[in-house]
């Protein structure tokens, strides 16, 4: 690829830094937990259609639009899809407080802008990449260049690790690909995807799986009071005091799980991961009584090469050798995947990167890279992607900041890779 100066020039100078600054302060004052996104995605498909961008709402479900806007091109060429989700990591509600302790005030919640960066629940994960593409759109559009493939920007609902299990099956619970794979199942298919999901503006383009694991164990809901450890003895009466010894089992087995899985991926490494993420048990309010139940629940984050069922096999095997009774049942499972099919995107990232800032593109950092994001969904379904994207951080225990400038530049590299693919004629 030879960089069209006068074109590239062009497109860039129709990024308004303070523009730019103010729609990510906009997207972030809107609330949108996973499960209510829908005052969040109505306000961009209005943006779209405010500045000139086909805007089409895919309704995932009731009240959760996807909101896509589309650069029409002549037909003749490659397109290129971008994404990123609208639902944040918390909801910034007391909800949080089951996860959060001395959670700041909800309103420090909301988008400001100060020193230079932009403030708020969402804004790095990821408002941010949303609205650099979203002005990247807009550049595209306003510079008048024509294109020969369409440029798909996507803004989706759930995205984040929220699975449904027992009593939590509303909206609010159907994350980690909910969105994208209604998008790319309805019919916003492109030739090469581009997730702007926060990487730092590193490259990467293979992602881990995701099983989630409940284990149970039982004891006898009789009284404790009155009784004797030698003929009630606790690992027998107690599901409590049984499931001590299946976490044991489950951090032995999770310690070699992670060293045994690391994959070598075209970037780097990926770090398999085993989490024990919650656990239920007994009655809070009767304590005298042995508890009858106890549950566990188990993430694993696994690389490309790992399938559900090994994970399965190998949990059984570590739970098998206790003589405990238990029950387990996996229900979630997403497969990992490294991406084919990516070198001409790749190349477009590198070749615009080293043009913008005089510098070879970095791969993803392997701890930040070992997660499960939206680029799976469209690997798995055989659209080649990557993922690069702003990142800010945390600075409070749920308010995010990110810097003006990463979010100008994420939207330059979002403009240049939109104008070098989508002026490719198909082959």
């Amino acid at each position: 690829m030879t960089i069209d100066l006068e074109a590239a020039n062009k497109v860039l100078e129709q990024i308004d830094r303070d523009e730019l600054a103010q729609l990510g302060c906009d997207l972030t004052s809107i609330p949108s937990p996973t499960g209510q996104e829908k005052a969040i995605g109505e306000f961009i498909l209005n943006w779209y259609q405010a500045n000139g961008l086909k805007a089409v709402r895919q309704d995932v479900e009731f009240d959760r639009p996807n909101a896509v806007g589309i650069v029409k091109g002549d037909g003749t060429g490659l397109s290129l899809g971008f994404n990123g989700h609208t639902d944040t990591s918390f909801t910034g509600t007391a909800e949080d407080a089951r996860m959060v302790a001395n959670m700041e005030p909800e309103s420090e919640l909301k988008g400001k802008i100060i020193n230079g960066k932009v403030q708020g629940l969402g804004i790095s994960n990821m408002k941010g990449g949303v609205a650099a593409f979203m002005m990247a759109g807009k550049a595209l559009k306003k510079s008048g260049i024509k294109l020969k493939g369409d440029v798909i920007l996507a803004a989706v609902v759930g995205e984040i690790s929220r699975t449904p299990i027992g009593p939590w099956q509303t909206k609010e619970y159907r994350g980690e690909g909910a969105g994208t794979r209604h998008l790319l199942t309805h019919g916003m298919h492109s030739d090469y995807a581009v997730v702007a999901d926060g990487s730092d503006l590193n490259i990467v383009w293979t992602q881990t799986g995701v099983v989630q694991v409940k284990i149970q164990t039982f004891g006898k809901a009789e009284a404790a009071w009155g009784s004797n450890r030698s003929t009630h003895p606790m690992e027998k009466m107690n599901a409590i005091v049984k499931m001590t010894k299946i976490i044991d089992a489950v951090e032995r087995w999770g310690a070699g799980f992670e060293e045994k899985y690391v994959y070598n991926s075209p970037t780097g490494p990926l770090y398999p991961k085993v989490n024990i993420g919650g656990i239920e048990g007994g009655a809070p309010y009767r304590p005298n009584y042995f508890p009858g139940v106890c549950t566990i629940y188990v993430d694993v984050r696994m690389p490309p090469q790992v399938r559900p069922v090994t994970i399965k096999y190998e949990l059984e095997n570590a739970l098998n050798s206790l003589g405990l009774e238990y029950d387990m049942e996996i229900y979630k499972s997403l497969l990992g995947h490294e991406g084919k099919n990516v070198e001409p995107l790749v190349k477009s990232a590198e070749e615009v990167y080293q043009h913008l800032f005089k510098e070879k593109i970095k791969p993803e950092a392997p701890d930040r890279a070992s997660i499960w994001t939206d680029t799976n969904v469209y690997n798995e379904l055989g659209i080649p992607a990557i993922k690069i994207g702003p990142r800010g951080r945390r600075i409070g225990p749920r308010n995010e900041e990110i810097e003006i400038d990463v979010m100008v530049k994420a939207a330059q590299i979002y403009s240049l890779m939109a104008l070098d693919i989508c002026r490719r004629e198909r082959p």
